[in-house]
């Protein structure tokens, strides 16, 4: 079953609280936890109170929001594996007057760790009887749990005060001793920079993908109070600078689809990113510096909002590959007859499951259908025939003057195999309202438009240099086109 969640409908999202970190599959919440040793000091003491009273505690994290309340458990779980089991979270969903019902039948069975629980998003509550009997039953479970520390971050003062007098009511100072009310500081300022690099690691981005350099992140380190609010801001200036000009100015998705020799997709590799095929903006230009567009955007990478990297992340600029045999059974298939009476007469002839199964190999398949590209492999799979590589040969010659005719011929074979990708309403050789500034093909995809750019490479040129070259002067004219950048 094919996957159409594909990824070049993906925008880069900031995650502000680490809720959102849990619920993102891109994202693994280790990496991203930096160690705050006041913090960790705190549930040291309380793991140790538990140990001294022989019974389990309740305590209460206060701080502003986004500080890192919710973050510094889990922290705290991580950074001291050695003495705390992870985290046990009670899910929202949970009712409040449910919650010691579903501990009792959740908390795994005693280790020689302490477990934290975590009751995280509940602020308020107006059920006061429903809350004494939560802390009575609490209270009761705790008494013979030494080992679970129950974690209730909050961010209004009134609030907590409330439920620590009504715990202490309740089970004196041992449900919540003083060592329990806990102020956490979250990460300082002068850490925050390298919360946001660790999560764009993760994220397989750069400031300069998003029009960003260390002056704006500077700035939105100086406005913010916690690390949460700077979280907020970069995701916001992520959306005004990528989002918003996406939307505002109707920029087209750009898919580059390069064909040659089979050692094209190794060269092709040297661009792009792993699973997602976006370009990448330093390697463009390092392997093709001296080119004219190579120049050009060097002079271009000193703005940050007319960084290359930038320009590829509007357009969502990806780069996918056709091997000859695909390119070939293409033609054999759709091409025009001419084409294909001297494909028969090297030796290739109309095979529609040759077709399908060529195509299906190749990385512009997995990308377009959703199936994903799982690896990035710098060399050649398998041996092309001497008579495929002749037959490659003849069409790439021919690919100056037809390369409409080639290009239709790919697309018919691409509809046939991914019925979304409508290549028959398609458009093709497109005028984009400049002078020579035309698109290849214009096809629509689960309702996108999405812009296709061939470019057939002979062996001879079979080299991520030509590919640079190529696709650094088209989004040069994409760029110029959509007044991006300065011509």
């Amino acid at each position: 079953m094919i996957d159409h969640n594909r990824a070049h409908h993906m925008t880069v999202r900031i995650p502000t609280r680490f809720e959102h970190i849990l619920d993102n599959e891109r994202l693994s919440s280790t990496p991203l936890i930096v160690r705050v040793t006041e913090d960790m000091r705190s549930f040291e003491v309380l793991r140790r109170t538990t140990e001294i009273q022989n019974g389990g505690v309740l305590a209460f994290l206060s701080g502003a929001t986004g500080c890192g309340k919710t973050t510094s458990v889990w922290s705290a779980s991580i950074n001291m594996s050695d003495r705390f089991e992870s985290v046990l979270a009670v899910p929202n969903t949970v009712p409040l007057r449910d919650m010691a019902t579903w501990l009792e039948a959740s908390v795994p069975a005693q280790t020689d760790k302490s477990l934290l629980v975590l009751i995280d998003g509940r602020e308020a509550s107006d059920d006061t009887v429903g809350l004494r009997q939560f802390m009575s039953s609490l209270n009761h479970f705790l008494r013979s749990r030494k080992d679970v520390i129950v974690c209730w971050p909050t961010t209004d003062d009134l609030w907590k005060k409330e439920l620590v007098d009504l715990s202490r009511k309740v089970g004196g100072s041992s449900l919540t001793p003083e060592s329990a009310d806990i102020s956490i500081a979250g990460p300082p300022k002068s850490v925050w920079s390298e919360v946001l690099e660790r999560l764009f690691i993760q994220l397989d981005q750069r400031l300069e993908d998003l029009g960003m350099d260390a002056t704006s992140v500077a700035s939105a380190i100086s406005k913010s109070e916690t690390v949460g609010e700077f979280l907020a801001a970069v995701r916001d200036i992520i959306a005004e600078r990528v989002d918003i000009v996406q939307i505002s100015q109707d920029l087209p998705q750009i898919l580059f689809v390069v064909t040659s020799t089979s050692q094209i997709v190794g060269e092709a590799n040297r661009l792009r990113r792993a699973g997602t095929m976006v370009l990448k903006a330093e390697e463009l230009v390092g392997y093709s510096p001296r080119s004219e567009a190579g120049k050009w955007w060097q002079e271009r990478n000193k703005v940050p909002k007319h960084h290359l990297a930038y320009v590829i992340s509007l357009f969502k600029a990806r780069l996918v590959t056709m091997t000859p045999s695909a390119v070939v059974y293409a033609i054999a298939e759709y091409g025009p007859e001419d084409m294909r009476n001297a494909l028969r007469e090297i030796g290739v002839e109309k095979s529609p499951a040759n077709a399908d199964r060529t195509f299906e190999a190749t990385d512009f398949y997995k990308h377009i259908s959703g199936a994903g590209v799982n690896e990035l492999t710098s060399t050649a799979k398998g041996r092309t025939s001497q008579t495929i590589l002749e037959a490659y040969a003849y069409i790439q010659s021919l690919s100056s003057g037809r390369h409409k005719v080639i290009n239709q011929a790919i697309c018919s074979l691409v509809e046939k195999n991914v019925p979304e990708f409508a290549a028959a309403a398609g458009r093709f050789e497109v005028d984009l309202g400049d002078q020579d500034t035309y698109a290849d093909a214009v096809i629509s995809l689960d309702e996108d438009d999405l812009h296709l750019e061939f470019h057939h490479l002979s062996e001879k040129h079979c080299r991520a240099s030509s590919v640079a070259a190529y696709v650094m002067r088209k989004l040069r004219v994409y760029a110029n086109h959509y007044n991006i950048t300065p011509r």
